[in-house]
């Protein structure tokens, strides 16, 4: 992750936010030396938050790791299938 000073970071502003939108890579800045904050694309913050989110419900996360296990057993259904069930 790339790091800024917060003096350039206030001199370059519009195109650190406009790169950031763009790459989505986070940029982290600093002030004295100091790692204090870290500036993210609205895409990044809301598959962060969705993620968030997620991990709070814990049926749906015990329902995740079953389908995972699922997987690694090869128990799958093919979408022809589902799909004649539906």
């Amino acid at each position: 992750m790339a790091t800024i000073s917060l003096s350039e970071a206030k001199d370059k502003l519009s195109k650190l936010v406009k790169e950031t939108a763009e790459t989505t890579e986070p940029l982290m800045i600093s002030v004295h030396g100091r790692k204090e904050v870290v500036m993210i694309s609205m895409e990044e913050y809301a598959g962060l938050t969705e993620t968030i989110e997620i991990l709070k419900d814990h049926d749906l996360v015990r329902k995740i790791q079953a389908g995972l296990q699922e997987v690694k057993k090869g128990q799958l259904v093919d979408f022809d299938s589902i799909k004649k069930d539906v």
